[in-house]
């Protein structure tokens, strides 16, 4: 018998992977922690203690059997379709168009890898999330179509258009999208949502940063336009504005016969979610929310005291976002490099995920404003303090 040569522990090419960025920050944080630096607590959504009526939910869960259903407890399906139609008025079947997922990210890798084939070009608008790993399992090549910081980040439409081949497959949208905070209106969904129509194309949208808008701007699911193109569909988490982070819950919104794929393809990866989480965000859905509503009516007032602040510090001004959690800065003032502008506010104990780690500019870094006013206040005056050393 002939022996094999080769080393059995040779990874394949998924070693290959870059570090997602979001990770990337956190690993540079740390050493710059044990360093010496301290490192400013910056977060996206609310970190909240569970209230009562979710934690006695969560107490009753943990005696009770897990029901392994593969498309979620039929409670939460019923009660994210109830919030569906009573937020946007749509009507969707809980039992065959949602499936509950572990985040919005396994969602939408789940998605990618069953619409998609090798071979196939995702058009992707840019500055965007973390998508490119996911389309990259999926043997598919991102197509990225960049905005302009001076058109506020919005979509280029004329961009999409031409960027459509004989390969196209599918549109990934970021609604609001991360890192700009830019928030599509409803003329600019049904243009994407008409493109995909003339071209065949599936339109998937990230919209986990949905409840977060300001200055009277509306968020607008793309599902509202189904009656234009039904080819839709829509990966949600639920850790942004329900707070449930460390449960790792989300969902997907779809057409039947892609829920079914879904569903086949997640029995195999994962069976099920877990009921306890399950059950925490059926409590969390369908139970008061004033202390969801209090931590999210202080976003806009720590938007704009960040902006304000970049802007005072030496840095310009950013274009406020409209929806989300974050926002790009230019930092090139700090430095001539993506490096360099990192090591700038790294000293001063500001840990910013690379532009280029979101397809931005390299001179650009996102800042999230979720925490606390006094924390929010030490990052302007570390932001001041590496503009006077640059």
């Amino acid at each position: 018998m002939q022996r094999r040569t080769s080393n059995p522990w040779v990874l394949p090419a998924a070693s290959d992977f870059p570090a997602l960025g979001a990770m990337s920050t956190r690993a540079r944080a740390e050493r710059g922690a044990r360093d010496g630096v301290r490192m400013l607590s910056l977060v996206g959504a609310p970190v909240l203690p569970m209230p009562e009526h979710v934690r006695r939910a969560v107490a009753a869960a943990m005696d009770e059997p897990d029901p392994r259903d593969t498309r979620g407890l039929p409670e939460l399906r019923a009660a994210i379709a109830a919030e569906l139609r009573s937020e946007h008025g749509l009507r969707v079947d809980p039992e065959r168009r949602l499936l509950i997922t572990h985040g919005a990210m396994q969602g939408l890798s789940l998605v990618l890898r069953t619409v998609l084939a090798p071979g196939d070009e995702v058009i992707v608008p840019t500055p965007t999330y973390f998508f490119d790993g996911a389309v990259r399992e999926a043997g598919a090549t991102s197509v990225r179509v960049p905005s302009r910081e001076s058109d506020g980040w919005a979509i280029d439409l004329d961009g999409l258009e031409a960027a459509v081949t004989s390969r196209s497959r599918a549109v990934l949208l970021c609604n609001p999208t991360n890192p700009t905070g830019y928030l599509p209106d409803a003329a600019t969904l049904a243009a994407v949502v008409d493109l995909a129509a003339r071209h065949g194309l599936l339109v998937i949208s990230d919209d986990s940063w949905q409840h977060f808008t300001y200055d009277g701007h509306r968020y607008h699911p793309v599902e509202a336009f189904a009656d234009r193109w039904p080819h839709l569909v829509t990966v949600t988490s639920l850790s942004k504005y329900y707070a449930l982070a460390s449960w790792r819950l989300g969902y997907v919104l779809a057409p039947p016969p892609v829920i079914d794929a879904l569903n086949r393809r997640f029995e195999w990866e994962a069976v099920c979610c877990g009921a306890v989480p399950q059950r925490a965000a059926v409590a969390a859905l369908t139970g008061p929310r004033d202390w969801l509503d209090q931590a999210l009516a202080g976003y806009q007032a720590k938007r704009d005291l960040v902006c304000d602040g970049i802007a005072a510090s030496g840095l310009g001004r950013p274009v406020p976002p409209m929806g989300g959690a974050f926002l790009l800065a230019d930092c090139s003032r700090l430095g001539d490099t993506p490096a360099a502008i990192d090591r700038a506010l790294l000293r001063n104990g500001i840990a910013t995920v690379r532009g280029a780690d979101m397809h931005a500019p390299d001179t650009h870094v996102r800042i999230t404003f979720g925490s606390d006013e006094r924390t929010l206040g030490e990052l302007i005056r570390g932001l001041e303090q590496a503009c006077r050393q640059s």
